[in-house]
């Protein structure tokens, strides 16, 4: 839902084609020509995903009070397109229901979904299948990028007019020396100039209209512009000086990516972001305040942003795996925290990326306690947004 002090539609059109030519003159064509203000009914801002247990979101009478409140759309990952359709047997917590039919459950899920919010959002990483152009050696690729399954989807008739894509580089960068990064906050000047090719690719590739990536990654982002160095000796983990996106040095790179792309994504899980169960009092809100001024600088400069809220299990052992018990919670306290902070992003996501445990948060009913759904529904019933500078992106036709 668009929060009542932004720009009225007119402003939008205009604030759309500004984007536009920034794209072309940052080198990345787009397609299809975008054209503002082609809904009839307000655009799709929340977004439901699951990998374990995903296949439950083909299922509509799971949730029909989530699809009830008109605001929701399918996210997919890539490791969701493979799955379902390559089950991992070899995996415990993966339970298999009986006549399970990969391929059925593929053309179900794309009936219900395809006609909702433009067909959804598709997420993948750089790899040969989606990435051709792209040097190998510059970046490590996962399982679930490699497949090439979303192909098997498109084809199928799936087509998401909004893609994100998660960037896996493999050169060193401080102060992260490290063999892969995946945090923003560490693009190097190489980097930078293979994010376009890397964008060039998946529009080609897929036919979306808009291709984003992913440039946060709080878990070992730099915080704060202090030298000082955390117990594991990583910089810019300090407490006293608070980090800004728009103006720390640290981040050069990073915005340049976002403003060439038009946009980005922001990974934070609830908990992480809402607790100070990960970083500890302090440090958690140098974070919480970090993230809010990347969204601030992203509407500031009219570009398009997903804040994608996924679990995480504060009580063993503080992993994402989970379940986590306390999700509509954590998300709650997200939603409002930005609220606060004058830091709407353009669209939420509710889900998890998880392989396990057995019980971990899945899609399940939107009427089971800290559900996937149940929690979707909340965010799709009570979350406002910045207005979309691509309104017709994330359209429903029924």
């Amino acid at each position: 839902m668009a929060h009542q002090d932004l720009p009225h539609k007119n402003i939008s059109q205009l604030l759309a084609r500004i984007s536009v030519v920034s794209l072309l003159y940052a080198g990345i064509m787009i397609p299809t020509p975008l054209k503002a203000a082609s809904c009839t009914e307000r655009p799709v801002t929340t977004f439901v995903s699951s990998v374990i247990g995903g296949y439950q979101l083909s299922e509509p009478d799971r949730f029909p009070h989530l699809l009830k409140t008109g605001n929701i759309g399918l996210y997919q990952v890539d490791g969701t397109t493979r799955t379902i359709l390559n089950w991992p047997n070899n995996n415990p917590a993966w339970i298999k229901p009986s006549n399970y039919d990969g391929k059925s459950v593929m053309k179900a899920m794309i009936s219900l979904w395809k006609n909702r919010a433009g067909g959804g959002i598709f997420e993948g990483g750089v790899s040969p299948a989606l990435t051709p152009h792209l040097q190998a050696s510059h970046y490590r690729t996962f399982a679930d990028s490699q497949s090439g399954a979303e192909f098997k989807w498109f084809s199928a008739g799936w087509h998401p007019q909004l893609v994100m894509l998660n960037l896996s580089y493999t050169d060193k960068a401080t102060p992260f020396p490290g063999s892969y990064h995946n945090p923003s906050s560490e693009f190097t000047d190489q980097d930078v100039q293979d994010t376009t090719i890397a964008l060039k690719d998946v529009y080609q590739r897929t036919g979306a209209k808009l291709v984003l990536p992913y440039i946060s990654n709080g878990s070992r982002g730099h915080v704060s512009d202090t030298s000082e160095t955390d117990r594991h000796g990583n910089p810019g983990l300090g407490e006293h000086i608070q980090s800004n996106y728009e103006t720390d040095a640290y981040y050069k790179n990073s915005r340049k990516i976002a403003i060439a792309a038009g946009g980005f994504g922001i990974d934070t899980p609830a908990n992480i972001f809402s607790t100070d169960a990960y970083y500890g009092p302090r440090h958690s809100e140098m974070f919480r305040k970090l993230i809010a001024s990347e969204i601030q600088w992203a509407n500031k400069n009219h570009l398009t942003t997903v804040v994608f809220m996924t679990i995480f299990d504060t009580q063993h052992g503080k992993h994402g795996g989970g379940p986590d018990f306390h999700f509509m919670d954590g998300v709650q306290k997200e939603v409002n925290y930005l609220i606060k902070a004058h830091a709407l992003p353009t669209y939420w996501i509710v889900g998890q990326y998880s392989n396990g445990p057995e019980n971990t948060n899945m899609p399940q009913t939107d009427t089971q306690a800290e559900s996937i759904t149940q929690v979707a529904t909340w965010v799709a019933n009570h979350a406002p947004n910045s207005s979309p500078p691509y309104p017709e992106l994330t359209c429903s036709k029924y």
